[in-house]
């Protein structure tokens, strides 16, 4: 199973998001892990106090090789009557995420609504981002919803990754929280530096020559896509210059 270091940035707690989110390389096959928690924020200074109090002891714990990456993103399209912001906390392999100990008083200017763990399935490389847009996708058949998004949407993907007009994508299997009451299993997070519609039928075509257009868009049926929001990356850990 490929690994990611989010920006998270992944985003992604009520969402996958998260990254879910941020540039990094492949280290080895230790899984991935993306720890997001949805937040309501009470205070109109949230998003300065968790850069300036926050990112530097998340950073710490980053270059001490306890966490992968954090990153902090704000909905900036999308439903926020749960969440506005979402902190999202990667860990690479059982180690770190076994070994993890929260920050004591971190989200003090927040309301935590919840808390989600996921870990990544696939992914593009993850290229520097502004923005997040994750989707939220129920699959029926797990193994069927993984082998087409990963044989056939990710080289569109790659495509629009290589031609400038993405800067990364992945996908996500939720870990917890499960049952009946959460209507999504799985997510996938479009990175960019825009929002403007990319060519994405043109890259499809392009990354599968051997597949015409309807029959990948019958492949959809495969998952039922519950919804999407737009991420704005506010802060993010950056890489230990040493890995």
């Amino acid at each position: 199973m490929n690994s990611i270091k989010l920006i998270i940035l992944c985003m992604a707690a009520t969402m996958l998001a998260i990254p879910c989110i941020a540039q990094t390389q492949d280290k080895g096959d230790q899984q991935q892990y993306v720890a997001v928690d949805c937040a309501k924020s009470t205070n109109i200074d949230f998003a300065d106090l968790q850069t300036d109090a926050w990112l530097a002891a998340h950073q710490h714990l980053v270059d001490q090789g306890k966490q992968d990456s954090w990153a902090l993103y704000s909905v900036l399209y999308g439903d926020r009557s749960r969440c506005d912001f979402y902190a999202v906390t990667t860990y690479l392999g059982d180690e770190q995420l076994n070994g993890n100990q929260s920050i004591e008083n971190a989200f003090q200017s927040v309301q935590r609504v919840a808390t989600e763990l996921w870990v990544v399935v696939d992914r593009t490389r993850i290229e520097k981002h502004r923005y997040a847009v994750v989707n939220f996708m129920h699959a029926q058949d797990p193994d069927a919803y993984q082998r087409m998004e990963s044989r056939v949407f990710k080289p569109g993907h790659q495509s629009l990754l290589d031609s400038g007009h993405r800067a990364g994508w992945a996908m996500y299997e939720l870990v917890s929280p499960l049952g009946t009451s959460i209507p999504y299993n799985f997510g996938t997070v479009d990175f960019s530096n825009f929002l403007s519609p990319v060519p994405m039928a043109e890259a499809m075509i392009a990354a599968n020559p051997d597949r015409d257009l309807e029959e990948m868009h019958d492949l959809l049926q495969l998952r039922e896509h519950v919804s999407s929001q737009t991420l704005l990356l506010i802060a993010a850990t950056e890489k230990p210059e040493s890995h």
